[in-house]
Protein backbone atom coordinates (compact mmCIF):
# COMPACT_ATOMS: atom_id res chain seq x y z
CA UNK A 1 0.00 0.00 0.00
CA UNK A 2 1.16 3.18 -0.99
CA UNK A 3 -0.04 6.55 0.97
CA UNK A 4 0.91 10.22 0.66
CA UNK A 5 1.65 12.55 3.93
CA UNK A 6 1.63 15.82 4.92
CA UNK A 7 3.75 16.33 7.31
CA UNK A 8 3.39 20.01 9.22
CA UNK A 9 7.31 21.93 10.42
CA UNK A 10 7.81 19.81 13.39
CA UNK A 11 5.47 17.22 13.24
CA UNK A 12 6.81 14.10 13.22
CA UNK A 13 5.95 10.62 12.10
CA UNK A 14 7.07 7.54 13.08
CA UNK A 15 6.84 4.44 10.51
CA UNK A 16 6.97 0.75 10.97
CA UNK A 17 8.75 -0.95 8.53
CA UNK A 18 8.58 -2.79 6.23
CA UNK A 19 8.29 0.33 4.15
CA UNK A 20 9.65 3.03 1.35
CA UNK A 21 9.97 6.64 1.86
CA UNK A 22 10.38 9.17 -0.72
CA UNK A 23 10.42 12.99 -0.53
CA UNK A 24 8.11 14.74 -2.48
CA UNK A 25 8.25 18.35 -1.70
CA UNK A 26 9.68 19.95 1.01
CA UNK A 27 12.49 18.92 3.83
CA UNK A 28 12.49 15.99 6.15
CA UNK A 29 15.21 14.77 8.50
CA UNK A 30 15.66 10.96 9.61
CA UNK A 31 18.06 10.52 12.71
CA UNK A 32 18.90 13.88 12.45
CA UNK A 33 19.90 14.11 9.14
CA UNK A 34 18.32 15.56 5.76
CA UNK A 35 16.81 12.72 3.93
CA UNK A 36 15.12 12.69 0.62
CA UNK A 37 14.67 8.23 0.16
CA UNK A 38 14.91 6.05 3.16
CA UNK A 39 14.08 2.09 3.73
CA UNK A 40 12.51 0.79 7.35
CA UNK A 41 13.48 -2.92 7.50
CA UNK A 42 10.81 -4.91 8.79
CA UNK A 43 11.15 -5.39 12.94
CA UNK A 44 13.06 -1.72 12.48
CA UNK A 45 11.47 1.63 12.66
CA UNK A 46 12.34 5.58 11.83
CA UNK A 47 10.83 8.68 12.62
CA UNK A 48 10.77 11.35 9.98
CA UNK A 49 10.72 15.30 11.25
CA UNK A 50 9.38 17.62 9.39
CA UNK A 51 12.02 20.71 8.74
CA UNK A 52 9.73 22.18 6.65
CA UNK A 53 6.06 21.41 5.50
CA UNK A 54 6.59 18.61 3.71
CA UNK A 55 4.71 15.83 1.19
CA UNK A 56 6.02 12.50 1.98
CA UNK A 57 5.24 9.36 0.06
CA UNK A 58 5.49 6.14 1.80
CA UNK A 59 5.33 2.87 0.72
CA UNK A 60 4.18 0.20 3.30
CA UNK A 61 4.74 -3.71 3.47
CA UNK A 62 2.78 -6.30 5.26
CA UNK A 63 2.52 -5.04 8.74
CA UNK A 64 4.06 -2.40 8.63
CA UNK A 65 2.31 0.91 10.51
CA UNK A 66 2.76 4.98 10.53
CA UNK A 67 2.04 6.75 13.37
CA UNK A 68 1.79 10.25 13.73
CA UNK A 69 2.75 12.83 16.65
CA UNK A 70 2.11 16.60 17.45
CA UNK A 71 4.95 18.80 16.58
CA UNK A 72 6.92 19.07 19.52
CA UNK A 73 7.41 15.46 19.83
CA UNK A 74 10.77 13.09 19.56
CA UNK A 75 13.01 13.35 18.48
CA UNK A 76 12.86 17.01 18.83
CA UNK A 77 12.17 16.45 22.35
CA UNK A 78 15.65 15.38 22.89
CA UNK A 79 17.41 18.26 21.82
CA UNK A 80 17.61 19.75 25.00
CA UNK A 81 19.20 16.55 26.43
CA UNK A 82 21.61 16.33 23.42
CA UNK A 83 22.37 20.11 24.27
CA UNK A 84 23.34 19.42 27.98
CA UNK A 85 25.25 16.36 27.10
CA UNK A 86 27.31 18.27 24.19
CA UNK A 87 28.54 20.99 26.25
CA UNK A 88 30.10 18.60 28.72
CA UNK A 89 30.83 15.69 26.43
CA UNK A 90 33.15 12.71 27.95
CA UNK A 91 31.92 9.37 28.27
CA UNK A 92 27.90 8.67 28.05
CA UNK A 93 26.35 5.59 29.39
CA UNK A 94 22.77 5.16 28.07
CA UNK A 95 20.73 2.90 29.71
CA UNK A 96 16.89 1.97 30.23
CA UNK A 97 14.07 -0.36 30.13
CA UNK A 98 13.35 -3.00 26.80
CA UNK A 99 12.15 -0.49 24.11
CA UNK A 100 12.19 3.10 25.64
CA UNK A 101 14.72 4.22 22.69
CA UNK A 102 18.11 3.92 23.72
CA UNK A 103 19.86 3.04 20.33
CA UNK A 104 17.26 5.48 18.77
CA UNK A 105 18.49 8.05 21.19
CA UNK A 106 22.26 6.73 20.71
CA UNK A 107 22.38 7.56 17.02
CA UNK A 108 20.22 11.20 17.51
CA UNK A 109 22.79 12.36 20.31
CA UNK A 110 26.10 10.58 17.70
CA UNK A 111 24.56 12.74 14.52
CA UNK A 112 24.06 16.31 16.82
CA UNK A 113 27.75 15.67 17.93
CA UNK A 114 28.89 15.26 14.23
CA UNK A 115 27.07 18.15 13.23
CA UNK A 116 28.73 20.46 15.80
CA UNK A 117 32.48 18.66 14.69
CA UNK A 118 32.50 16.59 17.48
CA UNK A 119 34.77 13.57 17.40
CA UNK A 120 31.97 10.74 18.09
CA UNK A 121 32.87 6.83 19.47
CA UNK A 122 29.87 4.61 19.74
CA UNK A 123 29.95 1.17 22.01
CA UNK A 124 27.22 -1.05 21.53
CA UNK A 125 27.08 -3.36 24.55
CA UNK A 126 23.69 -5.69 23.64
CA UNK A 127 25.11 -8.61 23.51
CA UNK A 128 22.36 -10.17 21.74
CA UNK A 129 20.73 -7.13 19.67
CA UNK A 130 24.21 -5.92 18.55
CA UNK A 131 24.06 -3.43 15.98
CA UNK A 132 27.69 -3.02 15.83
CA UNK A 133 29.16 -5.89 15.44
CA UNK A 134 28.20 -9.76 15.09
CA UNK A 135 25.80 -11.23 17.46
CA UNK A 136 27.37 -12.23 20.81
CA UNK A 137 30.16 -9.31 20.63
CA UNK A 138 30.70 -5.83 21.97
CA UNK A 139 31.11 -3.45 19.03
CA UNK A 140 32.77 -0.01 18.41
CA UNK A 141 32.61 2.45 15.65
CA UNK A 142 34.43 5.90 15.66
CA UNK A 143 31.67 7.62 13.24
CA UNK A 144 33.00 9.89 10.25
CA UNK A 145 29.26 10.76 9.06
CA UNK A 146 25.82 10.78 9.89
CA UNK A 147 24.04 7.88 10.65
CA UNK A 148 20.88 6.52 9.40
CA UNK A 149 20.60 3.92 11.92
CA UNK A 150 23.42 1.67 13.97
CA UNK A 151 22.90 -1.20 12.47
CA UNK A 152 24.43 0.54 9.32
CA UNK A 153 28.22 1.31 10.99
CA UNK A 154 30.61 -1.20 10.22
CA UNK A 155 32.56 -2.29 13.69
CA UNK A 156 36.24 -1.06 13.92
CA UNK A 157 37.14 -3.04 16.23
CA UNK A 158 35.01 -5.90 18.13
CA UNK A 159 35.12 -7.94 21.94
CA UNK A 160 34.04 -11.81 21.68
CA UNK A 161 31.74 -12.77 24.94
CA UNK A 162 30.22 -15.85 23.33
CA UNK A 163 27.19 -15.70 24.33
CA UNK A 164 23.73 -13.77 23.31
CA UNK A 165 22.35 -14.18 26.58
CA UNK A 166 23.99 -12.88 29.72
CA UNK A 167 25.85 -15.88 31.31
CA UNK A 168 29.07 -14.44 32.13
CA UNK A 169 28.86 -10.88 33.80
CA UNK A 170 32.75 -10.65 34.19
CA UNK A 171 33.52 -10.91 30.24
CA UNK A 172 30.97 -8.30 29.62
CA UNK A 173 32.84 -5.66 32.44
CA UNK A 174 35.82 -6.71 30.73
CA UNK A 175 35.40 -6.59 27.05
CA UNK A 176 33.58 -3.24 27.23
CA UNK A 177 36.28 -1.63 29.72
CA UNK A 178 38.85 -2.67 26.87
CA UNK A 179 36.71 -0.68 24.38
CA UNK A 180 36.02 2.19 26.39
CA UNK A 181 39.45 2.78 26.90
CA UNK A 182 40.09 2.51 23.54
CA UNK A 183 37.58 4.70 22.45
CA UNK A 184 38.59 7.65 24.82
CA UNK A 185 41.81 7.52 23.33
CA UNK A 186 40.55 9.04 19.55
CA UNK A 187 37.33 10.69 20.69
CA UNK A 188 35.13 13.47 22.42
CA UNK A 189 32.50 12.30 22.48
CA UNK A 190 31.81 8.37 23.67
CA UNK A 191 28.44 7.08 23.43
CA UNK A 192 27.83 3.21 25.33
CA UNK A 193 24.62 2.07 24.42
CA UNK A 194 23.52 -1.00 26.85
CA UNK A 195 21.07 -3.50 26.63
CA UNK A 196 17.60 -3.71 28.33
CA UNK A 197 18.40 -6.01 31.09
CA UNK A 198 17.61 -3.83 33.61
CA UNK A 199 15.93 -5.43 36.52
CA UNK A 200 16.20 -8.62 38.73
CA UNK A 201 19.68 -9.44 40.39
CA UNK A 202 21.93 -10.71 37.39
CA UNK A 203 20.71 -7.08 35.55
CA UNK A 204 20.92 -4.73 38.72
CA UNK A 205 24.65 -6.31 39.59
CA UNK A 206 25.37 -5.97 35.69
CA UNK A 207 24.75 -2.56 35.22
CA UNK A 208 26.21 -1.40 38.55
CA UNK A 209 29.38 -3.58 37.61
CA UNK A 210 29.47 -1.78 34.01
CA UNK A 211 29.02 1.90 35.64
CA UNK A 212 31.50 1.57 38.20
CA UNK A 213 34.25 0.20 35.59
CA UNK A 214 33.62 2.69 32.99
CA UNK A 215 33.30 5.43 35.38
CA UNK A 216 31.17 7.25 32.56
CA UNK A 217 30.82 11.07 33.09
CA UNK A 218 26.98 11.22 32.08
CA UNK A 219 24.39 8.27 32.94
CA UNK A 220 21.54 9.10 30.43
CA UNK A 221 18.66 7.44 31.40
CA UNK A 222 15.39 6.41 29.76
CA UNK A 223 12.97 5.14 32.04
CA UNK A 224 8.86 5.83 31.66
CA UNK A 225 8.15 5.33 35.60
CA UNK A 226 11.04 4.45 38.34
CA UNK A 227 12.30 0.98 37.00
CA UNK A 228 15.91 2.39 37.16
CA UNK A 229 16.01 3.47 40.62
CA UNK A 230 17.61 0.42 41.91
CA UNK A 231 20.53 1.02 39.99
CA UNK A 232 20.37 5.00 39.89
CA UNK A 233 20.53 5.08 43.69
CA UNK A 234 23.88 3.53 43.53
CA UNK A 235 25.29 6.34 41.29
CA UNK A 236 26.38 9.87 42.84
CA UNK A 237 27.30 11.18 39.38
CA UNK A 238 25.61 13.00 36.96
CA UNK A 239 22.53 11.38 35.63
CA UNK A 240 20.03 12.87 33.10
CA UNK A 241 16.45 11.70 33.06
CA UNK A 242 15.92 11.19 29.55
CA UNK A 243 11.88 10.85 28.27
CA UNK A 244 11.38 7.72 26.49
CA UNK A 245 9.15 8.10 23.43
CA UNK A 246 5.34 7.08 23.60
CA UNK A 247 5.88 5.51 20.40
CA UNK A 248 8.71 3.30 21.11
CA UNK A 249 6.70 -0.56 20.48
CA UNK A 250 7.87 -3.52 21.78
CA UNK A 251 9.51 -5.52 19.11
CA UNK A 252 8.17 -9.15 19.32
CA UNK A 253 10.84 -12.01 20.41
CA UNK A 254 10.61 -13.74 16.96
CA UNK A 255 11.55 -10.53 15.75
CA UNK A 256 14.11 -10.01 17.53
CA UNK A 257 15.83 -13.59 16.54
CA UNK A 258 15.31 -12.95 12.66
CA UNK A 259 16.82 -9.94 12.91
CA UNK A 260 20.14 -11.88 14.80
CA UNK A 261 20.09 -14.57 12.24
CA UNK A 262 20.33 -12.37 9.67
CA UNK A 263 22.92 -10.66 11.04
CA UNK A 264 25.00 -14.35 11.72
CA UNK A 265 24.21 -15.46 8.41
CA UNK A 266 25.90 -11.82 7.07
CA UNK A 267 29.09 -12.23 9.54
CA UNK A 268 29.56 -15.64 8.01
CA UNK A 269 28.60 -15.13 4.56
CA UNK A 270 32.01 -15.05 3.45
CA UNK A 271 33.31 -18.06 5.68
CA UNK A 272 35.42 -20.66 4.38
CA UNK A 273 36.45 -24.08 5.88
CA UNK A 274 40.39 -23.94 7.15
CA UNK A 275 42.39 -26.73 9.00
CA UNK A 276 43.95 -25.24 12.16
CA UNK A 277 46.31 -27.23 14.35
CA UNK A 278 44.39 -26.11 17.74
CA UNK A 279 48.55 -26.73 19.62
CA UNK A 280 49.82 -24.31 17.51
CA UNK A 281 47.03 -21.94 18.84
CA UNK A 282 46.64 -20.57 22.25
CA UNK A 283 42.79 -21.73 23.08
CA UNK A 284 40.92 -19.31 25.52
CA UNK A 285 37.94 -19.90 27.38
CA UNK A 286 38.14 -24.25 27.55
CA UNK A 287 39.83 -26.68 29.28
CA UNK A 288 40.70 -28.86 25.67
CA UNK A 289 44.68 -28.74 25.76
CA UNK A 290 44.97 -27.04 29.11
CA UNK A 291 46.80 -30.27 30.39
CA UNK A 292 48.45 -32.94 29.77
CA UNK A 293 47.39 -35.38 26.87
CA UNK A 294 47.26 -39.40 28.55
CA UNK A 295 46.19 -42.59 26.77
CA UNK A 296 42.31 -43.10 27.63
CA UNK A 297 41.82 -46.70 27.48
CA UNK A 298 42.10 -46.04 31.53
CA UNK A 299 38.57 -44.68 31.64
CA UNK A 300 36.79 -46.90 28.91
CA UNK A 301 36.53 -49.25 31.13
CA UNK A 302 35.57 -46.86 34.05
CA UNK A 303 32.69 -45.37 31.68
CA UNK A 304 31.43 -48.27 29.43
CA UNK A 305 32.17 -46.56 26.20
CA UNK A 306 34.92 -45.54 23.81
CA UNK A 307 37.14 -42.91 24.41
CA UNK A 308 38.47 -40.07 21.42
CA UNK A 309 40.47 -37.73 24.13
CA UNK A 310 41.79 -38.12 27.68
CA UNK A 311 43.78 -35.42 29.61
CA UNK A 312 44.66 -34.67 32.83
CA UNK A 313 43.81 -30.79 33.79
CA UNK A 314 44.42 -29.34 37.79
CA UNK A 315 40.67 -29.78 38.30
CA UNK A 316 40.76 -33.90 37.50
CA UNK A 317 40.76 -35.09 34.10
CA UNK A 318 38.79 -33.90 30.64
CA UNK A 319 37.21 -36.87 28.91
CA UNK A 320 35.63 -36.70 25.47
CA UNK A 321 33.62 -40.02 24.90
CA UNK A 322 32.51 -41.14 21.52
CA UNK A 323 28.73 -42.19 21.99
CA UNK A 324 26.13 -39.37 23.26
CA UNK A 325 25.10 -38.97 26.55
CA UNK A 326 21.76 -40.51 27.92
CA UNK A 327 19.08 -38.55 29.17
CA UNK A 328 20.24 -39.03 32.97
CA UNK A 329 24.20 -39.68 33.07
CA UNK A 330 25.87 -36.94 34.14
CA UNK A 331 28.55 -35.08 32.66
CA UNK A 332 30.73 -34.67 36.10
CA UNK A 333 32.12 -38.19 37.38
CA UNK A 334 34.42 -38.62 40.77
CA UNK A 335 37.21 -40.85 40.36
CA UNK A 336 39.48 -41.48 43.18
CA UNK A 337 38.83 -38.42 44.53
CA UNK A 338 39.21 -36.03 41.36
CA UNK A 339 36.53 -34.94 38.91
CA UNK A 340 36.15 -36.70 35.25
CA UNK A 341 34.74 -33.38 32.86
CA UNK A 342 33.23 -35.55 30.67
CA UNK A 343 32.24 -34.06 26.69
CA UNK A 344 30.08 -36.09 23.93
CA UNK A 345 31.73 -36.39 20.77
CA UNK A 346 29.97 -33.85 18.63
CA UNK A 347 30.02 -31.04 21.34
CA UNK A 348 32.18 -28.96 19.35
CA UNK A 349 30.47 -28.83 15.60
CA UNK A 350 28.49 -25.35 14.77
CA UNK A 351 30.20 -23.88 18.07
CA UNK A 352 30.96 -20.39 17.45
CA UNK A 353 34.16 -18.87 18.11
CA UNK A 354 36.33 -15.76 18.42
CA UNK A 355 39.81 -15.52 16.47
CA UNK A 356 42.18 -12.88 17.99
CA UNK A 357 45.50 -11.99 16.82
CA UNK A 358 47.76 -10.41 19.29
CA UNK A 359 44.92 -9.61 21.57
CA UNK A 360 42.41 -8.10 19.08
CA UNK A 361 39.70 -10.05 17.88
CA UNK A 362 39.69 -10.25 14.27
CA UNK A 363 37.01 -12.46 13.06
CA UNK A 364 34.39 -15.03 14.44
CA UNK A 365 34.49 -18.51 13.15
CA UNK A 366 32.22 -21.79 13.38
CA UNK A 367 33.77 -24.91 14.33
CA UNK A 368 32.88 -27.94 12.42
CA UNK A 369 34.79 -30.73 13.47
CA UNK A 370 38.01 -31.38 15.62
CA UNK A 371 39.95 -34.84 14.63
CA UNK A 372 41.30 -35.93 18.69
CA UNK A 373 44.29 -37.95 16.69
CA UNK A 374 45.85 -34.97 15.63
CA UNK A 375 44.04 -32.19 17.16
CA UNK A 376 43.27 -30.39 13.91
CA UNK A 377 40.14 -28.44 13.90
CA UNK A 378 38.05 -27.36 10.76
CA UNK A 379 36.88 -24.27 11.15
CA UNK A 380 34.34 -21.81 8.93
CA UNK A 381 35.55 -18.75 8.77
CA UNK A 382 37.33 -15.67 6.56
CA UNK A 383 40.46 -14.75 8.53
CA UNK A 384 43.24 -17.47 8.35
CA UNK A 385 45.98 -15.16 10.41
CA UNK A 386 45.26 -15.20 13.97
CA UNK A 387 47.10 -16.70 17.12
CA UNK A 388 44.53 -17.78 19.40
CA UNK A 389 41.06 -18.41 19.68
CA UNK A 390 38.51 -17.92 22.14
CA UNK A 391 35.50 -20.68 22.60
CA UNK A 392 31.80 -19.74 22.96
CA UNK A 393 28.75 -20.99 24.49
CA UNK A 394 26.34 -20.55 21.39
CA UNK A 395 26.32 -22.60 18.54
CA UNK A 396 24.98 -21.44 15.27
CA UNK A 397 24.54 -22.72 11.71
CA UNK A 398 25.94 -21.13 8.82
CA UNK A 399 22.41 -20.00 7.96
CA UNK A 400 22.58 -17.73 11.14
CA UNK A 401 19.73 -20.30 12.38
CA UNK A 402 20.80 -21.17 16.18
CA UNK A 403 21.09 -24.33 17.45
CA UNK A 404 21.31 -23.57 21.43
CA UNK A 405 24.09 -23.07 23.87
CA UNK A 406 26.37 -25.42 25.91
CA UNK A 407 27.34 -24.70 29.49
CA UNK A 408 31.34 -25.10 29.18
CA UNK A 409 33.69 -27.12 27.43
Amino acid sequence: METVRTLKKGGTLTIKGPARITLKTGRIRIGSADRSRYIVKEGNSCTIEGVQESHVNIALGAGAEIMEFEPGHTPRMWLKYAHEILQKKGTVFIMGAPDTGKTTFAAFLANQALEKGISVAVIDSDIGQSDIGPPSTIGLAFLRHPVRRMSDIPADEFYFVGSTSVQDVCDMVLGLTKLVEKARERADLVIIDTCGYVLGDTGRRLKILKLQSVNPDIVAALQREDELYPILRSWHKDVITVEAPREARKVPRHIRKEIRETRWRKTFEEAQDRQIDLEEKILLNTCLLSGKRIEPHIFEKLLDCDILHAEEIPEGFLIVKKDKFHEYQPRHVSFSGDTLKILEAGWEENLVVGLQRKGVFVDLGIVKTINYNNMVAVISCKEHDFDSIKFGRIKVEKSGYELGFIDWC
